[in-house]
């Protein structure tokens, strides 16, 4: 069996449900150990187990001594189910030391899939940063497999581009791609975000600043996160902005294929955005809508060179002069070119990547796992 752990629940994680897809398909068991941080009521699935203890999303050293209760419940969980788990996959640093040395002990295959460098997203430096770096660096060569979201993070993780127990997975969504005829683009125009509400560092809160001043654009935001609480209040006090709360990734990308324009900015002053692979850039494509996003990032850089959405320097002023310009035009162009390219180069992604490469080295573990037990 393979155990997926991560320090979130898996009900609003793309990522893991594709895995999750790509095993049911290939008929392969797994489960999950996961982190419910601010007590939602997650997804009762047969077999996932939950940490319950409340910890602040973003709560950086406050939620230190959670954190080592949280590897002490993951080890804990491994070593009880350590008769079924034959592979075990984590998501990041904040669970990958713990089970690493559960597969370490009991010679299980150890999978380390860095959604984002540690130190980059929570602001540690200094010596204790170097420390961590290395220590995530020392994990990923060693893990039987490390997974990465972009070629360009083997720079910043000091990966070799020759290793060969990397495995690049792009974000790419999983579905059809949607079949509705675009929306007319016709003032007000409707602007959509879907996804993690950071409190800073992503300009929602810029854009919310620019519209809610605006009668000529609608928001429409859903997710969850620090700035949620934030989003609720201007939507009770903006006729143009609406918060539809946490939504399970199907439910959301349905409705962003009902916007004009989706956002997914990626402010520079956290340095992980400079490698940023995000979900939106592939779901702009799938859905194709255009989005706009961050000057001088790698979703900035592809927009502005396939022509599918626009790059703006951080900041309201920018926002609104964007604003001011816009034109359906340009909307219906740049979005018809997005689904162009998502239909050349992305349509099969899932099946060749995540149900193909992903599946075929998780099969190639579990066949050494069971030789092993036979010698």
């Amino acid at each position: 069996m393979i155990v997926f752990v991560r320090s979130y629940i898996a009900d609003f994680d793309a990522r893991l449900g594709k895995y999750f897809q790509a095993l049911r398909k290939a008929g392969l068991p797994f489960t999950f150990i996961g982190w419910n941080k601010d007590g939602r009521l997650a997804e009762t699935a047969p077999g996932f187990h939950y940490y319950p203890r409340p910890a602040r999303l973003g709560g950086g050293w406050k939620n230190l001594t959670a954190l080592l209760g949280w590897n002490l419940y993951l080890l804990w969980q491994l070593v009880r189910l350590r008769s079924q788990v034959r592979v075990v996959h984590a998501v990041d640093l904040d669970t990958a030391l713990a089970a690493w040395l559960f597969c370490a002990v009991f010679r299980r295959s150890f999978v380390f899939d860095l959604y984002d460098k540690y130190t980059a997203v929570r602001g540690i430096g200094g010596p204790i940063g170097r420390a961590v770096d290395a220590l995530e660096r020392w994990l990923a060569r060693r893990a039987s497999l490390t997974l990465i979201a972009s070629e360009e993070r083997l720079v910043q993780h000091g990966l070799r581009p020759d290793l060969c127990n990397v495995l690049v997975l792009e974000n790419v969504p999983q579905g059809q791609a949607s079949q509705r005829r675009p929306p007319a683009a016709t003032p007000p125009w409707r602007i959509g975000y879907f996804g993690v509400l950071e409190p800073q560092h992503r300009g929602l809160e810029h854009l919310l600043d620019v519209c809610r001043r605006r009668s000529d654009v609608q928001v429409h935001i859903a997710g969850y996160g620090g700035l949620a609480d934030f989003i609720s209040a201007e939507a009770a006090r903006s006729v143009n902005v609406t918060f539809h709360g946490p939504m399970p990734s199907a439910s959301g990308l349905a409705l962003m294929a009902d916007m004009d324009v989706l956002v997914g900015f990626y402010y520079r002053s956290v340095p992980n955005h400079a490698f940023a692979s995000p979900n939106k850039y592939y779901e702009h494509l799938m859905l194709g809508r255009p989005l706009i996003t961050t000057l001088g990032t790698p979703p900035g850089e592809r927009v502005s060179i396939e022509g599918t959405g626009w790059a703006l320097p951080e900041g309201e002023a920018a926002i609104a002069a964007w604003l001011d310009a816009l034109k359906a035009e340009d909307i219906r162009e740049r979005g018809a070119r997005a689904r162009a390219l998502w239909d050349e180069k992305y349509a099969s992604y899932i099946e060749r990547q995540y149900q193909g490469a992903y599946v075929a080295r998780i099969r190639r573990m579990l066949r050494a796992e069971a030789a092993d037990a036979t010698e």
